[in-house]
C-alpha cells in the first residue's frame, strides 16, 4: 500500500472474534493499517469469515487471510464475491498460497483498475 497511493484501491479490513480478538481492541489494532484507504468494520459474529469460509476451503471462519478483488467487483447476494487472489497465514492450508508480501504487491499492481 506504500508504493500504490492510487485513490483506485479499496481496502476493507474486517476484525473478528478469533484468539479472544474484542470490538474494543479494534482502534488499537487498526494502527497496523493506517491507510486513509483502509476501512475497519468489526464483525464479532464471524460472519464474514463463515461466509468466505467454504469459498477458500479453510477449516474454520476465514480469518487471517489477505484476498484481492477485481475494481467494480460488488458483493451481491448470499454469497461473497470469488478474490481474484488470495493468500493466508492459516495452519493447516495450502503452503502455496502463504503470504508473501512481496508477491501479494505484485499480484494487487496486476489488477485491473
Amino acid at each position: 500500500m506504500e508504493k500504490d497511493g492510487s485513490a483506485d484501491v479499496a481496502v476493507y479490513v474486517v476484525w473478528s472474534s478469533q484468539v479472544g480478538g474484542k470490538e474494543r481492541n479494534v482502534g488499537k489494532a487498526a494502527e497496523m493499517v493506517p491507510d486513509r484507504r483502509a476501512r475497519h468494520y468489526w464483525d464479532g459474529g464471524q460472519l464474514v469469515g463463515k461466509a468466505f469460509q467454504p469459498l477458500l476451503k479453510t477449516p474454520d471462519a476465514a480469518w487471517d487471510v489477505w484476498m484481492l478483488f477485481d475494481k467494480g467487483v460488488r458483493w451481491e447476494g448470499a454469497s461473497p464475491p470469488r478474490p481474484a487472489w488470495w493468500e493466508h497465514q492459516l495452519r493447516g492450508m495450502p503452503e502455496e498460497l502463504l503470504l508473501d508480501g512481496e508477491r501479494f504487491a505484485a499480484k494487487a499492481s496486476s489488477l485491473k483498475r
